[in-house]
C-alpha cells in the first residue's frame, strides 16, 4: 500500500496560530515507510515544512483546488495510491481517521470527506452572474462533455478528502478556475470581478463534485461525520478561522 498526502500550503497554521497538522504529518510519515507527504505551496513555506517534507512553490492560482491540481500534475502517482488531500488550516483530533478512510474505500466508496456538505441541484448551463458565462464554460476542455445535464448532486468539501488516485484520474482531476485571489486593504479576500471569494470558490467545489456524481453516482461520496465542518477526527477552519455558527466539538 502507498499513501500520498498532499497539502495546499497557505495558512500553515490553524486559527490559534499553530498547526498540529504539521506535527502529526511529521510523525505519520516517519512512522510509516509507505507514506509520502507533499506540500503544494501557494506562498513561501515555514522552516518546519521545508525541513520535513517534499514541497514546491507554485503560482497562487486556482485557490485550494488549483494547488491540488498543480501537485498531481507535478507528482508521479500510481493508480492504486491512496491520496489524502488537506487544506492546511484543519485541526486534527484523532489520526484514526486514516484507518476509517481505508475501510470505507474497501467498502466501495470512492471519495470520503470529513464532514457532511449540503447537496444541491446544479445546472451546468446556468449563468455565473459576474461573468455572464455558463457554468460549463469554466470547465476543462477534456471534461466539458460531462457537464451535459442538470443533476441533484452530493457535494464534497475539499478541506479534507480521501480517494484512490485512479478515481481522481478517471474524472480528470480537479476543476480549478485559474484566477488569483486578492486581499484588499480591509483584509477581505476576493477575485477580480467578484465581491467575495466564496462565489468562485464554491463554483470550483461544485464543478468537482458534479464530475464525481456524473461519473460514479452520488453513492460514491461519503463522510466521516454528519456535522458541518466537524467530525470526531478533525475540524475544518474557514480560511483559518473557526466558524462561530459551527464550532468544533471536543
Amino acid at each position: 500500500m502507498k499513501i500520498q498526502v498532499i497539502v495546499v500550503g497557505w495558512h500553515y497554521t490553524d486559527y490559534s496560530g499553530e498547526s498540529n497538522l504539521i506535527d502529526g504529518l511529521i510523525e505519520f510519515k516517519n512512522e510509516n515507510e509507505f507514506v509520502d507527504v507533499f506540500y503544494s505551496c501557494h506562498r513561501e513555506p515555514p522552516k518546519e515544512v521545508k525541513e520535513n517534507f517534499d514541497w514546491k512553490l507554485f503560482p497562487n492560482l486556482g485557490m485550494a483546488d488549483g494547488g491540488f491540481q498543480q501537485a498531481i500534475d507535478f507528482l508521479d502517482i500510481e493508480d492504486d495510491t491512496i491520496c489524502l488531500f488537506f487544506q492546511d488550516d484543519v485541526i486534527i483530533k484523532n489520526w484514526e481517521y486514516v484507518n476509517i478512510c481505508l475501510e470505507l474505500l474497501d467498502s466501495n466508496y470512492k471519495f470520503i470527506g470529513n464532514c457532511m456538505n449540503y447537496p444541491t441541484s446544479f445546472n451546468p448551463f446556468g449563468i455565473e452572474k459576474a461573468s455572464g458565462k455558463q457554468f460549463a464554460d469554466f470547465t476543462k476542455d477534456e471534461t466539458k462533455h460531462l457537464f451535459d445535464r442538470e443533476l441533484q448532486i452530493k457535494t464534497l468539501r475539499t478541506s479534507f478528502f480521501c480517494t484512490k488516485y485512479k478515481y481522481l484520474k478517471d474524472i480528470h482531476g480537479f476543476e480549478p478556475i485559474w484566477v488569483e485571489p486578492i486581499q484588499d486593504k480591509d483584509g477581505n479576500w476576493h477575485t477580480e470581478g467578484h465581491k467575495g471569494i466564496g462565489g468562485i470558490g464554491n463554483l470550483i467545489i461544485i464543478l468537482f463534485a458534479y464530475k464525481i456524481n456524473r461519473v460514479y453516482g452520488s453513492n460514491a461520496i461519503t463522510y466521516l461525520s454528519n456535522r458541518y465542518l466537524d467530525s470526531d477526527f478533525m475540524y475544518e477552519c474557514a480560511r483559518g478561522q473557526i466558524d462561530e455558527n459551527n464550532p468544533p466539538t471536543e
